[in-house]
């Protein structure tokens, strides 16, 4: 009889740890082809706006589609085409910028995102709300909001490209993390008032086939 209550007490100690771990589980952040899928189905520009817990900016995604012109050959097809994707995303990035948002600095010197009013929209339509942390006293950049943007631009980096299936369009995204955020706007802070330096052009050697490259190392700064 003991035997059996101890054997009852180790199952129903196994059923609620399952339990427990299925609802640890359902808590995570998506998964990387979940979170791929998420942004195909989502409209071009700014999206996926993530804050820290305090509403501090973490990271953001945009996106950009492009059509392929192949009069020059499928390989300079989608060399333009990933250029022009590019382009698209940065002026994607810096017209959300400037309509929803201002550079701030904190009291650890770190220049941060913020939006200008209580919140902004995504390209989605969804609520974006980001402030400065919790407790900083913080000052605005407004005179050096330019060059703040061109620096975030600069932060972007790829997370993924795709030729669709019919080799017609490519999709290009791109992701601003406050860690690439940081790395741009402290060059941009000690180069205050000079020109920016133009970013370097991609090289690269019938209609492209399909493809789809990924940055996972990226993609896991978005989770």
């Amino acid at each position: 009889m003991k035997y059996i209550v101890i054997l009852l007490t180790g199952i129903l100690g196994l059923q609620a740890f399952d339990l427990g771990a299925q609802e640890k589980s359902d808590l995570q952040e998506p998964k990387q082809p979940d979170l791929l899928q998420e942004l195909k189905d989502a409209p071009d520009g700014v999206l996926r706006v993530k804050a820290n817990a305090d509403s501090s900016f973490r990271s953001l995604v945009v996106k950009a589609t492009v059509e392929i012109e192949d009069v020059l050959g499928a390989q300079k097809g989608k060399q333009l085409a990933r250029q022009e994707a590019g382009i698209q995303c940065k002026k994607h990035l810096a017209q959300w910028l400037d309509q929803n948002c201002i550079f701030v600095e904190g009291s650890n010197h770190t220049v941060t995102i913020q939006t200008k009013g209580e919140s902004a929209r995504d390209a989605a339509g969804n609520t974006v709300k980001l402030r400065s942390q919790e407790g900083q006293e913080s000052k605005s950049f407004t005179e050096s909001h330019t060059s703040f943007s061109q620096a975030a631009l600069k932060g972007l980096v790829v997370i993924s490209s795709e030729i669709s299936p019919g080799g017609q369009e490519l999709t290009l995204m791109m992701a601003l993390t406050q860690k690439s955020l940081n790395q741009t706007t402290a060059v941009a802070k000690a180069l205050s008032g000079s020109r920016p330096i133009p970013g370097k052009r991609e090289s690269e050697a019938d209609r492209p086939n399909p493809e789809s490259k990924v940055n996972h190392d990226a993609l896991d700064d978005l989770r």
